[in-house]
């Protein structure tokens, strides 16, 4: 299986909060005097510190996903929803599912009709992964960095198998011949880096990710550095 070079063209993330809340929603009432058996709410002074809602498991989830385009040689697009929870200070665990679908332009050559050949692959899979905000650590923008380790398993066919006497070519590695047939692939990545997440508004923020494939391989569809930008919402 050749190697897959291709550029990045978008990857958004979308990161969905559930039960995410303004907190200036909350209004102080204190208890009634000895004066007036009637409650009014007092307005709370501007600049003072607020109550914070006490923290429950569900504020602790978010839901979202990737979404990702490439155009070249290797033509495709990918989709991975995912779901995580922040458990110790700043470290969220995170889960995903991976679905792909690649075109692999002009990738063997026919030695009996002297053209080359394409075909289409459905790649599916998953990812389970840590990520470590550094907001405990550092106040304002140094706050927003993070580090991020990631396993991520993908599975696909390619309708070639490997038969020295095939008439097929592969052009990244021309010493290897195939046939038609059935070959199953299963790619095992390991991933470490970081990123940094910008909010633009209260609800939207903008990821970046800079990530190494310690696990790389000549099946692998990723080329080191692997970048993700991602655009998040949260509700």
């Amino acid at each position: 299986m050749k190697r897959n070079f291709f550029i990045l063209i978008c990857l958004f993330t979308f990161s969905l909060t559930s039960f995410c809340q303004n907190p200036d929603s909350i209004t102080i009432i204190p208890l009634a005097s000895s004066k007036s058996d009637s409650v009014k709410p007092v307005k709370q002074a501007v600049g003072a510190p607020r109550a914070r809602r006490p923290d429950s498991f569900w504020r602790r989830i978010s839901l979202g996903g990737n979404l990702g385009f490439q155009f070249g040689t290797v033509t495709g697009f990918n989709i991975s929803p995912e779901a995580r929870i922040r458990t110790v200070d700043q470290l969220y665990v995170g889960v995903g599912f991976i679905y792909q679908y690649f075109r692999f332009k002009d990738s063997f050559y026919d030695t009996v009709n002297l053209d080359y050949v394409s075909y289409t692959s459905n790649t599916f899979g998953g990812k389970i992964y840590l990520r470590y905000y550094l907001r405990s650590l550092f106040e304002g923008w140094a706050g927003n960095f993070f580090v991020h380790t990631e396993y991520e398993y993908l599975h696909f066919v390619i309708p070639f198998e490997y038969d020295p006497n095939g008439r097929f070519v592969d052009i990244y590695n021309p010493v290897q011949r195939y046939s038609e047939g059935r070959e199953v692939l299963d790619v095992h990545s390991v991933f470490i880096g970081g990123g940094y997440s910008q909010p633009i508004s209260n609800r939207v923020f903008i990821d970046l990710l800079v990530l190494f494939n310690l696990n790389d391989s000549p099946a692998s569809p990723y080329t080191n550095p692997v970048f993700r930008l991602g655009v998040g919402v949260g509700l």
